[in-house]
């Protein structure tokens, strides 16, 4: 942020103050949304992953149970199995539900409260260039006016040696 000087003892100095205080606080809550963010990102790759580990172990076993035969197979043992791959797939739908639940209602609050600090960041640094935009206005104006008073008084000063060195003789 630049330095306005004598800008941070009028009101639009300390408006800026305040607005780069603002700005302060909007980034301080961006950083801890978009850490929020990162968490609940990291939180679903882990879902995905136990989702995916469900699923492969529901294959392996129908795969492994393939391999034994149907011959020679009592009613008992593939009641067991049908039972075990009931449960795997049970785990499976319920690793499902659970990314789809997660993916729904805190991934996106975290994805929406990122989205909202970052526009509030945004908004929070258009108010304080405003204002910086303001005192440079202010600024300038007071430059300028310095200026044209400079400039009346060398018109004056120079004004008054003219009028003395051209006043009309007496003719003598």
């Amino acid at each position: 942020m630049k330095s306005y000087g004598t800008a941070s003892r009028s009101t639009l100095g300390t408006l800026l103050d305040l607005r780069a205080k603002d700005e302060r606080d909007a980034e301080q809550a961006l950083a801890a949304a978009a850490s929020a963010r990162r968490k609940a990102e990291a939180e679903q790759a882990r879902l995905v992953e136990k989702l995916r580990a469900a699923h492969e172990a529901a294959a392996v076993a129908r795969r492994d149970s393939d391999n034994v035969g149907a011959t020679g197979q009592r009613a008992a043992d593939a009641q067991t199995r049908r039972r075990f791959w009931a449960r795997l797939d049970e785990a499976a739908a319920a690793a499902d539900a659970a990314l789809a639940r997660y993916r729904k209602e805190d991934l996106a609050r975290a994805l929406d409260a990122d989205a909202a600090a970052r526009a509030a960041h945004v908004r929070a640094r258009q108010r304080r260039e405003v204002v910086e935009k303001a005192i440079v206005r202010r600024q300038a104006a007071a430059r300028r006016e310095a200026d044209r008073r400079e400039e009346a008084i060398q018109d004056d000063r120079y004004a008054g040696v003219r009028a003395r060195t051209n006043t009309p003789t007496t003719g003598k």
